[in-house]
């Protein structure tokens, strides 16, 4: 049994009428998501531009404190051309930096989401398994008080049966109490699908599961385009840095001072300043920013080569899960107790209490399968946080049989 078996019903679910997409849709609209966005839209509405001007003075001076011989001098440095364009293309850089953060923010919400839908369908299955389990326990009690309490081997299997059925209320009040705290919400206008929409989804199986994870992806989580674009912003901030020292007008100045000798003479004059090309001059800011660039660079490839491995070690282990589901499911669907609690034994009519063993059994071996389904689940969701497909546009449903975007 998997979780794409419950109701095929659920193939006609289009996004908008999906719980789980409408779930998932509700998690990228979290407070942290909209705070990452309201940054965005301050920079859109403030970008740090870098203005013609770089610089303005003006300075007085008194001569001998004699007031007749004040000077004044007003000086404009301008910016650089090539500075101003290199800083807009920084202002570039900076808003991709904060729409990552955004996506990053997304990303995270998303994955406590899978986390939380999983975990939800998850406790309502064994749920039901369990639910199942007392009946057939109740089932037994009473055959076995038909039957008479003739020996101590009797009385022996009461007391089991007794000892089974109040494990088993134990684990379901557990459940129960699960349940209610994954049904608290994240935020007032988020919904949780109800027990009867998880039950009638039409979940991906777990072939579906591989089929995904086996298609080839580069390696582009949050954290790697996060590196990369930490790199593009000091390669850029380098641009700038070299511009700002290949400036070659450094400053245009005007100059007044009256001739206290001869009151009707006025000294005015204008001059200007060149910069002179000097190899060292910013020496230490370039080493600085070169080695950024060089920290950069190694992060990339460490988060890279990191994240690659991971992502080979969650195939292999989500291969092993696979083929340890499918072994349970073929050892159970051959056995013996599963002809016995099916009736399709030739010639054998089985006891009440065979059958009731039997049944049982299968509920054992159920929980066995759900148990490798909800681990199975839970490498398929981390490896879709790793490989950053859980965050990519369009938005996916991965939960959902057809992928439906929302």
């Amino acid at each position: 049994m998997t979780f794409g078996l419950f109701c095929l019903c659920g193939l006609k679910l289009g996004a908008q009428d999906d719980p789980v997409s409408r779930f998932l849709a509700a998690q990228t609209r979290a407070p942290e998501v909209q705070m990452a966005e309201e940054a965005v839209g301050f920079l859109a509405a403030h970008p740090p531009t870098m203005s013609w001007i770089d610089k303005l003075e003006f300075r007085t001076e008194t001569g001998n404190f004699d007031l007749r011989q004040q000077e004044y001098l007003f000086r404009l440095s301008p910016s650089s051309l090539t500075a101003k364009n290199r800083q807009s293309d920084l202002v570039g850089v900076m808003k991709n930096q904060y729409a990552l953060q955004t996506r990053e923010a997304i990303h995270e919400a998303l994955v406590i989401g899978y986390d939380r839908i999983l975990d939800l369908a998850t406790v309502d299955r064994e749920m039901a398994l369990v639910r199942q389990a007392l009946e057939i326990d109740q089932q037994h009690l009473a055959v076995l008080g038909q039957m008479g309490l003739v020996d101590g081997a009797d009385l022996k299997d009461l007391m089991q049966v007794e000892e089974d059925r109040q494990q088993r209320m134990s684990r379901f009040n557990e459940l129960q109490y699960a349940r209610q705290l994954l049904e608290r919400p994240l935020t007032p206008s988020v919904v949780l699908p109800t027990s009867e929409e998880i039950k009638t989804y039409f979940w991906i199986t777990t072939e579906q599961m591989a089929e995904v994870m086996s298609k080839g992806v580069g390696v582009a989580t949050p954290q790697v385009l996060e590196a990369q674009s930490k790199l593009d912003a000091v390669m850029m901030e380098q641009r700038v840095e070299k511009a700002e020292r290949q400036k070659v007008l450094d400053y245009v100045q005007s100059r007044y001072q009256q001739d206290p000798k001869d009151p009707f003479r006025e000294e005015f004059s204008i001059s200007m300043g060149v910069n002179i090309p000097y190899a060292k001059a910013g020496n230490i800011k370039r080493q600085e920013l070169a080695l950024e660039q060089l920290e950069a660079e190694q992060k990339i490839v460490f988060l890279q080569s990191q994240t690659a491995e991971r992502l080979a070690n969650l195939n292999m282990e989500f291969d092993l899960l696979r083929q340890q589901k499918k072994q349970q499911e073929e050892q159970w669907a051959n056995s013996f107790l599963q002809k016995m609690e099916s009736g399709s034994l030739p010639g054998l009519t089985a006891e009440p209490l065979l059958v009731l063993e039997a049944k049982k059994a299968r509920i054992k071996s159920d929980l066995r399968i759900l148990e490798l389904e909800q681990k199975a689940f839970t490498v398929y969701v981390e490896w879709l946080d790793l490989s950053g497909k859980i965050s990519e546009q369009p938005l996916v449903n991965y939960l959902h049989a057809l992928r439906p975007a929302f």
